[in-house]
């Protein structure tokens, strides 16, 4: 994903990646893909989401993995809206992380 996301700053990127605490490396490789998503291609953005990562990686995932879902309080959408919106954003999250 990081030769795809930001192929000439694969080692810059690498690094500061490295500054992502996890308690586990299934945990670390998800915010890792959430900041690369977020990010979009631009590595300047990198540091600020570890800082966030960092202190609550449920935010940076949550906005990676469900954006819709995520921008909507409690009680704001019906359960029907909410489960679309959770697909939507699970087919598009997936479709990005598969492509080449």
């Amino acid at each position: 994903m990081i030769s795809r996301e930001f192929p000439n700053d694969k080692e810059v990127v690498k690094t500061k990646l490295e500054k992502i605490k996890s308690d586990s490396q299934n945990g670390k490789n998800r915010i890792s893909a959430s900041i690369l998503k977020l990010a979009d291609k631009d590595v300047n953005k990198i540091d600020f989401l570890v800082r966030r990562a960092n202190e609550d990686f449920r935010d940076i995932v949550s906005e990676a993995e469900y954006p819709r879902a995520s921008s909507y309080g409690f009680g704001e959408r019906d359960d029907d809206e909410s489960k679309d919106d959770y697909l939507e954003d699970w087919e598009e999250y997936s479709t990005w992380k598969e492509k080449k």
